[in-house]
């Protein structure tokens, strides 16, 4: 039959049937077409302006509106997971203690069981009183919930009307909570890119902070040789190191790291450089004790106060005209020092505690006579806990065997050669096992 006898059949037939429907059974079926047309476009509506904000907060306060005019509810809540716990975010009309009454089981509340199962659950002429007078005839209880993520519950109260709670109820409000959820995802990988684009940002300050304290280029200082590499990780550390020349050849070297990473720890690195390069240049004969002395109630005092931050530091003296070395360990990692005329590491260790917690308290230092050939390694500590595959830190064993295997080398190679023994002992290992560190040598000269 051709495509247009064919329409025309079915217009007749549909005409002769609707002939037989009277007109007010008719009228009825299209008012009913029409309000479920307009449901759909409100539906629509409502899933275009959930969508579109991004703050949670908000979403929640219109999804609750939407939800207790769809459905003729009284009263409602919408309660999301945080910290792996239910929690009210909008409340109206009913409070958590009644709803956690609310049993589902002999274990679970309703609200907990829907979301622990992603079940909805309807209770209908349930004629329960509480002991406030509050009638609940009816309980509707929907997830909030993508195919894979769980978000929290909506729960609505009985219906004004008094009528119960029915599947296309149920069908409304799980379709405006689909885009609830859609919502929450979206808000969810907003605040993530959000919070990574802030991470980087710090990160960039950091560097640029850490950029200008750390020296570029170290000047050539007549009888030693001195290289120093910082290493550095994912994130920015709080690792660094100087060398001040005084005007007769001595000169100090520093190390230090601060125990916070990013900006907080750059700015603290900052201060402390600051602080160090004022004290020597206004009193060149300082000690290395009293350096860190100042140093620490400087900080303590006025810069760290009450942060929960500290400061690991190594500060060591060359007096070249005398011969003689000074140090002060601060609560870091002892130096390593070889004795060129006994051929063996000796550990540094005098000195205090840690810089920038405890002002007023005393240091001390240790002393060595210098002869050609010693050298002072100085690290910090992600150099030691850097880890191999299987969770094994490098320690401080192997450090001290670096230093005696490699003490033919040159400061700067053997700087390098650190980085290539700590890459071949973590290779295979997640990059989280990594953290920034930094090493420092000084080689004296026949």
């Amino acid at each position: 039959m051709p495509f247009s006898q064919q329409s025309r059949v079915n217009a007749d037939t549909i005409c002769m049937i609707s002939e037989t429907i009277p007109n007010d059974v008719q009228l009825e079926l299209e008012n009913r077409l029409e309000a479920k047309k307009a449901e759909l476009r409100d539906l629509a509506t409502m899933g275009a302006v959930i969508t579109s904000i991004r703050e949670i907060d908000a979403v929640l306060s219109v999804v609750m509106d939407m939800a207790i005019r769809v459905v003729d509810g009284e009263v409602g809540l919408i309660m999301l997971e945080e910290d792996n716990e239910l929690r009210i975010k909008i409340s109206w009309g009913v409070s958590e203690e009644f709803v956690r009454s609310m049993m589902f089981t002999d274990e679970m509340d309703i609200t907990s069981y829907c979301h622990s199962n992603g079940e909805t659950i309807i209770l209908n002429e349930l004629g329960i009183r509480n002991e406030n007078g509050i009638s609940i005839e009816s309980v509707i209880c929907l997830p909030i919930q993508t195919s894979k993520n769980k978000y929290g519950v909506l729960g609505i109260i009985n219906k004004a009307s008094g009528n119960n709670f029915i599947d296309e109820d149920k069908d409304i409000l799980e379709m405006l909570l689909s885009f609830v959820a859609v919502a929450i995802e979206n808000s969810k990988l907003v605040d993530e890119q959000l919070r990574q684009v802030k991470i980087e940002q710090e990160m960039l300050i950091a560097r640029q902070i850490q950029g200008t304290i750390l020296p570029q280029n170290i000047n050539s200082i007549d009888g030693v040789e001195i290289g120093a590499v910082y290493y550095p990780a994912r994130e920015v550390g709080g690792d660094f190191y100087d060398i001040h020349e005084l005007d007769d050849g001595s000169f100090f070297v520093i190390i230090g790291d601060v125990s916070s990473k990013g900006v907080p720890a750059a700015l603290v690195m900052s201060a402390a450089a600051g602080i160090m390069k004022s004290l020597i240049s206004g009193s060149p004969d300082i000690t290395v004790d009293e350096l860190a002395s100042k140093l620490n109630t400087l900080l303590a005092e006025e810069i760290i106060k009450d942060r929960e931050m500290f400061i690991t530091m190594f500060f060591a003296r060359f007096d070249m005209p005398s011969r003689q070395i000074s140090y002060c360990n601060a609560g870091h990692l002892p130096g390593l020092w070889w004795d060129s005329e006994e051929e063996h590491v000796v550990e540094l260790s005098e000195g205090g505690p840690i810089i920038g917690q405890f002002a007023g308290i005393p240091f001390t230092r240790g002393n060595r006579k210098i002869s050609a050939g010693d050298r002072l390694f100085l690290f910090t500590d992600g150099l030691t806990e850097a880890e191999d595959c299987d969770g094994n830190m490098f320690g401080r064993e192997r450090a001290e065997q670096v230093f005696a295997k490699e003490r033919d080398t040159s400061a700067d190679e053997f700087c390098k050669r650190v980085k290539q023994w700590i890459d071949r002992f973590a290779e295979g290992a997640s990059e989280e096992s990594h953290d920034d560190f930094t090493v420092l040598e000084v080689r004296v000269e026949s």
